[in-house]
C-alpha cells in the first residue's frame, strides 16, 4: 500500500485529543475529484497524490506500530479508504496483534466489507458535507471543520443521521479568531457537542 509516513504523536483533534498513538498516513485523496472546499485549507496537501509516498508491505507497517509500543494507531490521509482492500488487510493484521485501530475518513466512501475498526471518525467536507449512507451505524465521531461558510443546520442534520456519534467542531486555523468564535457559540447552543482545537498546532508537534 502507498504510505506517506508512520510516526508517533499525540492525537491533536476530536474525542481522542491528547492520547498517544501511532499515525499511518496513506497516500491519495478524492477531494479534488469531488471538488470539495477543504482543498482551500487542507493542512496535508502532500497526501493528495495517489502515487505519493512509498509502496510499503503491510507486515512492515505492523512491525513499526508494534515497536512503538503505544498500542493504538490512527489510519489517516488523504482519504485512506481509497486503498480499501489494503486498509482492510492492515486493520485485520493490527488487531490480530492487539493494536486498537482508528480510521479517519471524509465519509464519501463506505467501509470495505468486513472492515471493523475500533473507532471511526468521519470528517465530512463542505460544501455539501456528504456522508455515504452505507456508513450509518458505523460512525463513532463526526468532526466538522468550521470555516467561513459553516452552517450549523448541516451539522444538526448529520447528527440526526448518526445519533450515536460524538460531534466535534473544529475551527479552521487560518481564520481562528473568526471561526473559533463561531464554533464556540455553536457548541454553547448545542451542549451535547464539543469544541476541538488542533492540539498539535498549539504544542508545535507533528
Amino acid at each position: 500500500m502507498r504510505v506517506l509516513e508512520v510516526f508517533d504523536s499525540l492525537q491533536g483533534e476530536g474525542v481522542w485529543a491528547g492520547v498517544a498513538m501511532t499515525f499511518v498516513r496513506l497516500a491519495g485523496c478524492n477531494a479534488s475529484d469531488l471538488r470539495l472546499a477543504c482543498l482551500a485549507w487542507c493542512d496535508t496537501p502532500q497526501s493528495w497524490r495517489r502515487d505519493g509516498g512509498t509502496d510499503t508491505d503491510i507486515s512492515e507497517i505492523v512491525e513499526q506500530v508494534r515497536q512503538s509500543g503505544l498500542g493504538r494507531v490512527c489510519l489517516t490521509g488523504g482519504e485512506p479508504l481509497l486503498q480499501g482492500e489494503s486498509v482492510e488487510s492492515l486493520v485485520d493484521a493490527l488487531q490480530h496483534v492487539g493494536v486498537l485501530v482508528h480510521v479517519e475518513t471524509n465519509g464519501t466512501l463506505p467501509l470495505p466489507d468486513g472492515l471493523r475498526p475500533d473507532w471511526v471518525t468521519v470528517s465530512p467536507k463542505p460544501p455539501v458535507h456528504f456522508i455515504d449512507d452505507r456508513l450509518r451505524g458505523m460512525v463513532d465521531e463526526l468532526k466538522v471543520v468550521v470555516d467561513q461558510d459553516f452552517v450549523a443546520a448541516r451539522v444538526e442534520m448529520l447528527a440526526a443521521d448518526h445519533p450515536s456519534a460524538a460531534v466535534c467542531l473544529q475551527p479552521e486555523a487560518s481564520r481562528l479568531a473568526e471561526t473559533g468564535a463561531v464554533a464556540t457559540a455553536t457548541v454553547m447552543a448545542h451542549p451535547g457537542w464539543r469544541l476541538s482545537i488542533q492540539l498539535h498546532r498549539v504544542l508545535g508537534i507533528a
